[in-house]
């Protein structure tokens, strides 16, 4: 569980600035319709999160501030 607050991604173990994310990757299972986000941050370490394919859209909204028009097929 995730929630993304002025700027702050966070859960329950972590908190991070999304301006100081680098990139974002994502990677569709199949078997649960769920998408795999990670996002990585300058130490090399990375925050992985479940979300569906609306909440990775709304994600890339809100971390490139609305300059990524994400498209997912």
């Amino acid at each position: 569980m995730y929630e993304i607050e002025k700027g702050i991604l966070h859960g329950s173990s972590y908190a991070v600035p999304l301006d100081t994310v680098e990139f974002i990757t994502w990677r569709l299972n199949e078997e649960s319709g769920e998408y795999w986000v990670k996002f990585h941050v300058p130490s090399g370490k990375e925050i992985r999160i479940k979300v569906s394919r609306e909440e990775l859209i709304d994600i890339v909204d809100d971390w490139s501030n609305d300059e990524i028009n994400l498209e997912l097929v």
